[in-house]
């Protein structure tokens, strides 16, 4: 049956032209707002068309509220007019007589006299019904309570640039249609907003409670990335008279990523979110210029298999990303703590204004909650305020002493001459004793300060493995007497070397944070870490401790751990120690990849034999995964070339070619443009896309993206079963969403060879 014959066609027609009618006014009056044009009101209306006429136009002329609409709401209003919602419940409240019918969109609209809402906001509390709720008896929660009522029909519209192409209902017999609709889409350049077709689990994360941070392990396509940002403008949106955007911060993987999601976030409301990545956020709050290496450098010599010691240069790594680290930094700014303690008693010449002893107990005990520069910073204000008070006596009590030397002078020298020169000389004296403590006074305060300034953050650093004596004994029982000294030449070569791996970023975070804090403009409330397996345990501690926050959105999936040298191996020091008070949830299905791909990307991962979750790919069928072998450079070309056009004559525009690495990357590019004409692009480090080339990439390059079509080809470097190697094979298969290509000299290259049977297309 065509759209058209529904028994309910015309009324969801009226009922669109009447929400898109009422948007368009609101818009319209708004901008006359906006240019001082309030006498024009009439005019407003006009050109809105005969069939609009039976809106309330006069009750929307009296109410200012949509005249004073904000410039950032009127864009969002604008941006969502071709689309003004996506789905309809009809609901009966439990306490009620009748059924409403909520229209659910990116915004809240509303009757400005009757209040009944047009189109209700995707995060309002009773929407939930429509994500989470099945036909029948619902509840939903809202301000602490907790209300009942019968869900009798979800209906999903597709709406583009203001016309009603289809809509249909959805009950436990039905699949969710939209979303196939949407899986079987194509990928593009950029993230894009998922309100639509939220699936439970997603929900689940979405509104998980505000008030506690959130460790979410996603499967590969789990949409676990799109999940957390629907997250942020699910908080904002309830905390919105409590939070600024602000005050929020998206920490990126890098900066390919933050282009990726730039779309998402104005179409979720809350494109004002501060957006970095690890290593530009570190730099700018620790302040303090440094040449940081680059964040592949170490995983592109291990997959080239260029390590000169692997084990070392691996421990090494594990090592700075430890809280065993944090614990040997403790016991130096323990000692850095004490250097700059006030001792000594304040004085201003042999007047003592401040007991040391108190001095020494407001810094250690009074203001220990603070760090060591705001600690001085407290009492130089304690110093000033005894200054002032005790300076003033002081000059009293000089002033009284001369005053008597004065009074002596004029009754006790009996010479007129003797006097006259005695009177003469006190009052000099005097100026004399004013001037030099008025001038001692001045500086009294930054004097006794200035041995108990912080030096810089680097400088600190640098002299912990400068000094063979002091870190041996900072690492006394956490490390052993040849680790401690083989580590320390390490660090002292690199850091000789003016060069800092990312590795060392969260050591001169935590130091900073202790020692001089991080300034408040340059923390945040609210945080979200995407690919956060490949953050180490201090990275994310010591992110906490200096944000002073733990409200984290935390993300990722330990089986595409390929910094697991340095990185994430499990959930569990990070769930009990450092973010204890965290919800831990999973997300398991992958929304990405066909069933036939994600099939050979999990015998792949089992390979392993460590205990990562199956990835459970959403019902959506197509081709096995296609497998080639070539001899020479020419054949190999050919079968790239037959990938991509049998690619493209199933629709996939976005088509990757995965290779283990840039060196591979580099030969398979040359191979191309020798014996092809296709457009290619070489992507060895994080940049932008150009559309319409063929996409070049290493395997590390691509995590995180995703394509219509991937080809994972093997030129020269072969895949061995290691645990890296599995990861970065893992990774490139889940890239793909429709399509899949293996093009490898022989299937050992590609650990083919050891998976079943069937997997593989004949």
């Amino acid at each position: 049956m065509t759209i058209q014959k529904h028994p309910d066609y015309s009324k969801e027609t009226e009922r669109l032209s009447y929400t898109k009618g009422y948007m368009q006014a609101i818009i319209q009056l708004a901008e006359l707002n906006q240019g001082q044009h309030k006498t024009n009101l009439k005019e407003a209306m006009e050109g809105i068309g005969d069939s609009d006429s039976s809106l309330n136009y006069t009750s929307l002329l009296a109410t200012s509220n949509f005249l004073n609409i904000a410039e950032g709401e009127l864009k969002h209003l604008k941006e969502v007019l071709p689309r003004p919602y996506f789905a309809r419940i009809n609901f009966k409240a439990a306490d009620k007589q009748e059924e409403e019918i909520l229209y659910i969109g990116k915004i809240s609209l509303h009757e400005p006299e009757t209040q009944e809402p047009i189109v209700i906001d995707w995060r309002s509390p009773i929407a939930n019904v429509y994500y989470d709720g099945r036909i029948g008896d619902v509840s939903y929660e809202a301000y602490g309570e907790e209300y009942e009522g019968n869900l009798s029909k979800k209906r999903q519209y597709k709406i583009e640039d203001g016309k009603l192409l289809d809509f249909r209902d959805v009950d436990l017999t039905t699949t969710d249609e939209l979303l196939q609709e949407s899986l079987a889409g194509k990928a593009d350049h950029r993230l894009t907003e998922i309100v639509s077709t939220i699936q439970a689990e997603q929900n689940q994360i979405i509104r998980a409670d505000l008030n506690r941070p959130i460790i979410v392990q996603g499967a590969a396509g789990s949409g676990k990335t799109t999940i957390a940002l629907h997250r942020i403008s699910y908080f904002l949106y309830h905390y919105a008279d409590s939070f600024r955007p602000e005050e929020l911060m998206i920490i990126a993987p890098n900066r390919m990523f933050i282009d990726y999601i730039g779309d998402v976030l104005p179409e979720l409301g809350v494109n004002r979110i501060r957006q970095t990545t690890y290593i530009d956020y570190m730099q700018e709050a620790i302040g303090e210029k440094m040449k940081v290496r680059s964040p592949q450098a170490k995983l592109i010599k291990l997959v080239n298999g260029e390590w000169e010691d692997p084990t070392f240069e691996k421990w090494v790594s594990g090592f700075k990303g430890s809280l065993k680290y944090k614990k040997l930094l403790d016991r130096y700014i323990s000692r850095i703590r004490l250097e700059l303690c006030p001792k000594d008693d304040f004085m201003l010449e042999k007047y003592r204004l401040v007991n040391g002893t108190k001095l020494k107990r407001l810094y250690l005990t009074d203001y220990n909650y603070l760090s060591f520069q705001k600690r001085n910073d407290k009492i130089k204000e304690v110093l000033k305020s005894h200054l002032r008070q005790k300076k003033k006596m002081i000059l009293d009590n000089i002033q009284k002493k001369y005053d008597t030397m004065l009074e002596q002078a004029l009754f006790h020298v009996q010479n007129k001459e003797k006097r006259k020169q005695r009177v003469v000389d006190v009052m000099e004296w005097k100026e004399e004793r004013f001037n030099t403590l008025q001038k001692e006074a001045k500086t009294a305060v930054s004097r006794y300060m200035k041995p108990l300034t912080p030096k810089k953050m680097l400088t600190y650093y640098k002299e912990l493995f400068n000094d063979a004596n002091l870190f041996a004994e900072v690492s006394e029982d956490i490390l052993s007497t040849q680790q401690s000294e083989r580590f320390r030449l390490y660090q002292q070569d690199l850091l000789a070397g003016k060069e800092f791996e990312v590795e060392d970023l969260a050591p001169l975070f935590y130091i900073k944070h202790k020692i001089n804090g991080i300034p408040k403009e340059k923390r945040a409330r609210n945080v979200v870490i995407d690919e956060a397996q490949d953050y180490s345990h201090f990275q994310l501690y010591a992110l906490k401790a200096g944000l002073e926050t733990d409200m984290f959105t935390v993300v990722g999936d330990l089986a595409q751990g390929i910094h697991s040298y340095r990185g994430l191996k499990s959930w569990k020091t990070v769930t009990e120690k450092i973010l204890p008070r965290s919800n831990f949830m999973t997300l398991k299905k992958s929304y990405r990849t066909t069933i036939e791909i994600m099939d050979l990307a999990n015998a792949t991962l089992q390979l392993l034999k460590q205990d990562f979750p199956t990835v459970e790919p959403v019902v959506r069928h197509g081709q096995k995964p296609s497998f080639q072998s070539f001899e020479g450079e020419e054949e190999f070309a050919a079968s790239v070339l037959k990938s991509v056009e049998e690619s493209r004559e199933k629709g996939c525009d976005l088509i990757a070619v995965i290779g283990k690495n840039d060196r591979e990357c580099a030969v398979i590019y040359e191979l191309m443009k020798k014996h092809s004409t296709e457009p290619v692009q070489l992507l060895l480090e994080h940049e932008p896309m150009n559309k319409g080339h063929l996409l070049i990439m290493p395997s590390y390059v691509s995590k995180g993206l995703e394509f219509d079509s991937v080809i994972i080809a093997c030129y020269n470097d072969l895949y061995e079963q290691t645990e890296l190697d599995v990861k970065l094979l893992y990774v490139a298969m889940t890239r793909a969403m429709h399509e899949l290509h293996l093009i490898s000299p022989d299937r050992e290259k590609l650990l083919l060879h050891q998976l079943k049977e069937g997997i593989l297309r004949p």
